[in-house]
């Protein structure tokens, strides 16, 4: 290594944790900024990181802007890095860049699509496939919305993929509409539910087909289900999903704008939605279609749009579900329904004040192997064999909406290991033990010394693990019933304790849909012309509670038939043929400041939603000459055959 050459190392922080970087220097040049290792979630990290390293490296500063929707984590690794840089007395020049005015452009498609999530992605790849011209808006500067956080598992009813991966079973529609309605207590909204049921094998068929999908067996088939129906992709990530059906809806020729926040709509002369307004950096955008899809998401992360429901359950989703939609659909009036609707889970850890970190896969682990719930008690909640929902309401009815859950070294080892798999890192666990008077509570030592730093009554752990032990003895668990599979003894004299908090990332209320056609609807139940919707911002399918698998089951079926009466709309609108005003407007100046040319600007800009307005220069017209009347030059025919 030269004199000239360094590889300098250091550390970020990001939204999860330790970010390790190394960037690598050569005669006061950055060649490359490379990521050693981090705990970021892999489908948002994978998106920017690249995105980020080419602005520095072609810019040769750590004064670039930090990537819209991963500002917290690529501002960290800007900051850090430049000082680490700075520290190694490497002076970088960076490269001029010129300064770019704020622009305005203008496009046209035949569906738009607002939201890059997963029920966004399938509403544009269907009518991409339907013979659409279709342009996607995404706020963030990656793809994935809400869904980048989820698994890829899903339910296949009706799906030849599904009979691929689980043969044949004795699944149904209907079978599915009725579990959904047993294990949301009947607060569903039946025409959702059955819209989801009945297109989710469909949707499943075509998006596999369209993006090269390979569904299989997914390895957790959930009790609320009454059938083997759950499928998931080899990887189990989101991330796989996202990637691969964003590349073939690309290489289709579907577009993409990251980074363009959707501010307001536009409205043709009749009052319809025929388009909408974006910003973007440095760019405002504007697009017209014959059909908008609302697929934004919820709103889980705007504190001031919750409702009393949410008080005391910890958030772990995007911070950037801010509910935007519910802004700039303000005016025209839409219906909403159960906007007090969370979908809580029982399985979370309070990381900061009102923020939690999900331990969904550590705790199935836990109680497998024996662990147990309990309350500040020390007695049991719970059991711990049952499904999600007895969880959650156990947890949410204890005075401090806290359990802890209790288990041996044995079990923890088993823990340990998914909880780094999964977005906790091996210091910020060493942390939590350490830190025992602050939260969330990781306690570790004797029975006594466990209960004593969590709060919880020795006696009734004491006479709470001997009921237990006896339960393991007979196989027969009298007090809660839980499987005979799942009591298994505890080992030793080391015990572990780890907090337990419900936890919620998804909205299940939002706009109200026609569902014939998944159009928005007023308040008077009127269909809204060329405006629908699909995915969370649209709940109601999965009603109060959502059964494992059932929010990507929703985002991919509604996103399959709000992209097909969306293309169907805009064909119907191109064969009726367009209803817009087209101007020509021709400035008789050649002066460059010419006020009637800058009117006819503002004009255009003003009025571009109601009239197609298109400016042509006299100077780009010959002298008339009555000996060319018959055979006229070309740029006087282009003229007269834009009127």
């Amino acid at each position: 290594m030269s004199d000239q050459e360094k590889h300098i190392q250091g550390e970020a922080t990001g939204h999860n944790g330790i970010i390790k970087y190394e960037v690598d220097v050569n005669d006061n040049k950055i060649e490359d900024l490379k990521i050693l290792k981090h705990s970021e979630t892999s489908g948002i990290f994978n998106q920017v990181i690249d995105k980020l390293k080419d602005n520095v490296i072609s810019q040769q500063s750590f004064d670039v802007d930090a990537v819209s929707g991963a500002t917290v984590m690529t501002q960290a690794i800007l900051d850090s890095a430049k000082e680490a840089v700075a520290a190694e007395d490497v002076a970088l020049t960076p490269v001029p860049q010129k300064e770019t005015a704020h622009q305005t452009t203008r496009l046209k498609a035949d569906v738009v699509i607002i939201g890059g999530g997963e029920a966004g992605l399938v509403a544009g790849s269907r009518a991409l496939a339907m013979g659409q011209k279709v342009i996607l808006v995404e706020k963030n500067g990656y793809m994935g919305g809400a869904t980048i956080l989820n698994g890829s598992n899903v339910v296949g009813t009706g799906s030849r993929t599904s009979t691929n991966a689980l043969g044949q079973n004795d699944d149904t529609p209907q079978r599915l509409a009725d579990d959904v309605a047993r294990e949301s207590k009947n607060t569903n909204l039946p025409d959702m539910t059955q819209l989801m049921a009945d297109n989710i094998g469909p949707a499943i068929d075509f998006i596999s087909e369209f993006a090269d999908l390979h569904y299989q067996k997914a390895q957790t088939q959930t009790p609320e289900h009454s059938v083997e129906r759950q499928i998931e992709l080899p990887s189990a990530s989101s991330y796989e999903f996202i990637d691969k059906v964003t590349k073939a809806f690309k290489n289709r020729g579907g577009k993409v704008l990251l980074g363009t926040r959707v501010e307001s709509l536009t409205f043709n002369r009749a009052g319809e939605v025929n388009g909408l307004v974006a910003e973007a950096q440095n760019e405002t955008v504007k697009i017209k279609a014959h059909s908008i899809v609302l697929a934004a998401g919820g709103f889980g992360a705007n504190q001031k749009m919750r409702g009393p429901e949410s008080e005391g359950i910890d958030y772990y989703g995007p911070m950037t579900a801010t509910g935007d939609a519910y802004l700039f659909n303000a005016d025209l009036n839409l219906k909403t329904h159960n906007l007090d609707w969370y979908k809580v889970y029982p399985h979370g850890v309070e990381t900061e004040p009102g923020i939690a970190k999900l331990t969904t896969y550590a705790s199935k682990q836990a109680t497998d192997m024996g662990a147990l719930y309990v309350n500040t008690k020390g007695k049991r909640i719970v059991n711990e064999s049952d499904v999600y929902t007895e969880f959650r309401d156990a947890i949410l009815a204890q005075p401090d909406k806290i359990a802890y859950m209790l288990m041996d070294e044995r079990t923890w080892k088993e823990v340990y290991k998914l909880l780094v798999l999964h977005d906790f890192t091996e210091k910020e666990i060493k942390q939590f033990f350490d830190e025992k008077d602050k939260k969330p509570v990781f306690a570790k030592g004797s029975l006594s010394e466990v209960a004593a730093q969590a709060g919880v009554d020795l006696d009734g752990l004491k006479e709470t693990l001997a009921s237990y032990k006896q339960a393991v003895a007979t196989g027969d668990d009298t007090e809660f019933g839980r499987d005979k599979k799942f009591l298994h003894d505890f080992e030793g004299d080391t015990y572990y304790i780890v907090e337990q908090r419900g936890r919620f990332a998804t909205t299940l209320g939002g706009f109200s849909v026609d569902t014939k056609t998944m159009q928005l609807v007023d308040r008077q139940d009127k269909d809204v012309a060329n405006y629908f919707a699909a995915g969370e911002v649209a709940g109601g399918a999965n009603g109060h509670d959502s059964m494992p698998s059932m929010m990507n089951s929703w985002g991919i079926s509604s996103g399959y038939f709000a992209g097909a009466k969306a293309a169907e709309n805009a064909d119907e609108l191109k064969q009726k043929g367009a209803d817009d005003v087209n101007l020509v407007a021709l400035v008789g100046t050649n002066a460059s400041k010419s006020y009637n040319r800058q009117l006819l600007y503002a004009m255009k800009d003003m009025f571009s939603a109601q009239a197609n307005i298109d400016i042509c220069e006299i100077k780009d017209l010959p002298m008339f000459n009555e000996d060319l009347v018959a055979d006229a030059p070309d740029c006087v025919n282009e003229l007269t055959e834009k009127n």
